[in-house]
């Protein structure tokens, strides 16, 4: 049994943590400045069976993260500091008052997928308990837990990580804890009781103690993000096809005179469509950014990128990679377009496309993002050019639309590893069997499907069966996934002060 008294009060569990978060270097505690920044609350109390953690059940018919145990948190106000949000926030949640506790200091901050949230964790001293009442909006049920109930190896749970190892969870009397909620709590388990794992790593608990919770959260319904009227297609209804069957229909079409840039031309006029429905039907004036790849999802966004000008659109492109026909590039720059190129390994100073070179800290995405980094041969995880590019837009908070399937998932497998959050993916023909599991569905946001003109003589080639179109009612149409969708992800899409980390819930 955990011998509380040694391990908790007699060896300056206080102390410890105070040291701890004094030690934290300020730019590891700094969320970037246009990022979507939160903050939460680790209020502990003394109590006689040793420390305690406040934490919430949330409401299991609320849109983010229903059901979860988490902290009190949320959203910074303008004006406010980390300190004051974390405070307002518990106030709102469970009624706390902040003249009753001492903040002790600030951790480090945590980027939370799928939301796209840099938080900060406060923690803090309750000095002076008093009953906690729970905001029905939003709370179920306030607990109260032990910190030696997380020492309790029988409670030890670990979620599988999407690539590999996995992190820590716990099973408590009527819940599970586990994503950002366990992370922070497994940081403070090691700062403030020595030795608490005894070593032991989280996947080294074995199958018998791996949970999955995501593959049992409540449903979560797509919020329309594109305006004006679009037919309703279930996302069940439709075959999902592999990458070698999207390439056998595509050399289909190479046999018959419809090469990849006619395809890519199609591909970007759907996400030019995209892009004038998401700022309301007028692109004139609006500032997009596209990251167009080497594949043909970057000569998409490239097409994008012509269109949308042509519109009246402020457009800038930005070279993740040589693009696959340089002539679209040529017609840009002709008219205009700032077109960059982002530096490589390899030679100092050598872009790795057209344009003129540039460093990713050096860029300011414009009001909406358009993904058309990789394609459906793309296998994660995310490396190189991508990944650098994929890391910079998670400092800023801005509509990302992705081509065909955001960069970082895999078209056969899905979620593998990190991954581009997009507000809005638009697949191309079919959807890819990437996109079907619910895990992915909040990293593809709001899901459309375009008409290619492949027709279903070039899908039975790669033995796709389509029983009927899905385009008779127009060109574009939005899948739906009422029943299947969540928003609780694979727990390995979060980074912790720059280190790659569980996902935050």
């Amino acid at each position: 049994m955990f011998d509380i008294d040694t391990r908790l009060v007699r060896d300056g569990f206080w102390q410890r943590l105070a040291d701890a978060l004094a030690a934290v270097p300020a730019e590891a505690r700094t969320p970037p400045p246009q990022a979507r920044v939160g903050a939460v609350l680790v209020l502990v109390e003394d109590a006689d069976d040793g420390p305690r953690v406040v934490l919430t059940r949330r409401r299991e018919d609320l849109r983010s993260h229903p059901g979860q145990v988490s902290f009190p948190g949320g959203r910074l106000d303008p004006g406010e500091t980390i300190e004051q949000a974390a405070l307002r926030e518990a106030w709102e949640e469970v009624a706390l008052r902040a003249d009753s506790v001492e903040v002790v200091g600030v951790g480090p901050t945590f980027y939370i997928p799928p939301s796209r949230f840099w938080v900060v964790p406060v923690l803090a001293r309750w000095r002076q308990p008093h009953p906690l009442t729970g905001n029905p909006w939003e709370v179920d049920e306030v607990l109260h837990v032990p910190i030696a109930q997380l020492l309790d190896r029988d409670r030890w749970r670990h979620a599988p990580l999407s690539l590999r190892g996995s992190s820590w969870a716990w099973q408590l009397d009527d819940d599970l804890l586990w994503g950002a909620t366990a992370i922070v709590m497994s940081l403070l388990l090691d700062v403030a009781v020595e030795g608490w794992n005894d070593g032991v790593r989280p996947e080294d608990l074995g199958e018998s103690r791996a949970v999955r919770p995501w593959e049992q959260a409540p449903p979560w319904q797509r919020r329309p993000r594109l305006t004006g009227e679009l037919p309703d297609v279930d996302q069940a209804s439709l075959p999902h096809v592999t990458e070698a069957q999207a390439r056998a229909a595509r050399s289909w079409l190479d046999g018959h005179g419809i090469g990849a840039l006619a395809r890519a031309e199609q591909a970007g006029r759907a996400l030019e469509k995209a892009v004038r429905r998401l700022v309301g039907g007028d692109v004139a004036g609006a500032s997009v950014t596209v990251l167009a790849g080497p594949s043909t999802n970057g000569a998409a966004g490239l097409a994008a990128a012509r269109l949308l000008v042509a519109a009246g659109a402020r457009v800038s492109v930005v070279h993740v990679g040589a693009p696959r026909f340089g002539s679209q590039h040529a017609l840009l720059a002709e008219l205009g377009v700032p077109c960059r190129s982002l530096l490589g390994d390899g030679v100092p100073g050598e872009p790795v496309a057209p344009g003129e070179p540039v460093q990713l800290d050096e860029l300011v995405p414009g009001d909406i993002v358009i993904d058309a980094v990789l394609g459906i041969g793309a296998q994660p995880p995310l490396t190189d050019l991508p990944e650098r590019a994929a890391t910079w837009l998670r400092r800023y908070a801005v509509p990302v639309v992705a081509a065909d399937l955001p960069s970082g998932l895999s078209a056969d497998t899905g979620l593998k590893g990190p991954c581009i959050t997009a507000d809005v993916t638009v697949a191309f023909g079919l959807p890819s069997q990437g996109l079907e599991p619910a895990i992915v569905h909040p990293y593809v946001g709001d899901l459309y499907l375009a008409d290619l003109g492949i027709p279903a003589a070039a899908w039975r080639t790669a033995g796709v069966v389509v029983a009927a179109s899905p385009f008779g009612r127009g060109p574009l149409v939005r899948l739906t996934a009422r029943d299947r969708a969540s928003d609780a992800g694979t727990p390995d899409q979060g980074e912790v002060a720059g280190e790659v980390a569980g996902e935050m819930d």
